[in-house]
């Protein structure tokens, strides 16, 4: 058992205690829970302090709500540094001057497509090869449908954030959605 495991249990009652324990400061919360139910400061210790207790996630919910500015700070520092970390190693990669380093989302797009295109080639011709087995076929590539959504929504993320990148190294600030159809709706 780990802290987000307990977090999802807590987050029931005390949500921001819950996103706190599951996040990179889930072992300082818990520990504080942990002593908050006078048990051991692992989570084995708070998940069985949560089960023997019906009103143990009642008080953490009185907890939380007694304690909600700093709990709000703690956050916004743990998703503060996150960000920053990210942002540092985004910069480190436009600013490598290793090749493929810069083409990497490119790259990405291309082997994409690459493999959508031999996969439909493939199906195609195996329907066409062994009609008794287009069943079976079509099954297969129902059963890739997770892959290929995982692979196609990573690669609309890369060409989202290319396009900001691109926009940035024009000098302009990127524009969100609502920004834009907003600009374009006025008159």
């Amino acid at each position: 058992m780990d802290w987000k495991s307990v977090g999802k249990t807590v987050a029931k009652a005390a949500p921001l205690v819950g996103t706190l324990l599951g996040g990179p400061v889930g072992a300082g919360i818990g520990g504080i829970v942990a002593s908050l139910f006078g048990v051991e400061g692992t989570p084995e210790a708070v998940d069985a302090a949560l089960q023997k207790d019906p009103q143990a996630l009642l008080q953490l919910r009185k907890w939380e709500m007694d304690h909600q500015q700093e709990l709000v700070r703690m956050h916004l520092e743990a998703e503060t540094k996150q960000l920053g970390e990210i942002n540092q190693t985004m910069r480190a990669e436009a600013a490598a001057g290793d090749p493929y380093v810069r083409r990497w989302r490119p790259t990405f797009g291309y082997m994409i497509a690459l493999t959508w295109g031999a996969q439909t080639l493939a199906v195609a011709w195996a329907m066409v090869a062994e009609p008794t087995q287009a069943a079976a076929v079509v099954s297969a590539v129902a059963a890739l449908t997770p892959l290929w959504g995982i692979a196609l929504a990573v690669l609309g993320v890369n060409v989202v954030k290319r396009s900001q990148d691109k926009v940035v190294a024009a000098g302009r600030s990127p524009v969100g959605l609502v920004q834009a159809l907003a600009e374009r709706l006025q008159p």
